[in-house]
């Protein structure tokens, strides 16, 4: 008797014998388990941990949109007041791509409101557009490293953002796989 070996832990969720351990929680999982769940979490930890992270995700990816038009449209303000024009005076293009500024603003403040992946790739690409809209020219016209310091200034809160975007969808795609291993 003294000779046995101890018994083998075994998975709570299908009997098994026990492969390896939660990282977050120390419940015991099967080869089945940690091949769903992957990071070593079980099915609970993994859903949890990736509950949580959507909304940092979400709101990392809205402050990136919302920010740089608030900060470009705040300067054109500016120096429209400090030449003592007025808004009215602009032209039929300009007003356009002011308003085209919308659209970044608008998915920053859905994201802020719901974690979508969707909203998060359309406000960068976008606000990546207007960017290289406003400043490629001039930058073709007179190459300056002034003005190509300004364009990856700016363009860099949409590049993040991009990043961003693809976290948010890998971390959406994850939260739906999960979701789908535990009905199954």
């Amino acid at each position: 008797m003294w000779f046995d070996s101890p018994p083998r832990p075994t998975c709570l969720a299908h009997g098994r014998t026990a492969e390896s351990v939660c990282l977050r929680c120390g419940v015991f999982q099967c080869e089945g388990c940690e091949s769903a769940a992957a990071d070593s979490l079980c099915h609970a930890c993994a859903v949890l941990v990736t509950n949580e992270s959507l909304p940092r995700l979400s709101r990392q990816a809205a402050w990136k949109l919302v920010f740089l038009p608030i900060v470009g449209i705040g300067c054109l303000v500016a120096l429209l007041s400090s030449k003592g024009a007025m808004v009215r005076t602009l032209e039929h293009e300009q007003v356009i791509f002011l308003s085209a500024w919308l659209v970044p603003f608008a998915c920053g403040l859905v994201l802020v409101v719901r974690p979508w992946a969707g909203a998060a790739f359309l406000g960068s690409l976008v606000a990546l557009g207007l960017v290289l809209t406003a400043l490629g020219p001039a930058l073709i016209a007179d190459f300056s490293g002034q003005r190509l310091v300004d364009l990856v200034l700016l363009a860099a809160a949409p590049l993040v953002a991009v990043k961003d975007a693809f976290a948010l969808d890998r971390t959406s795609r994850r939260r739906a796989l999960l979701e789908t291993l535990a009905v199954a």
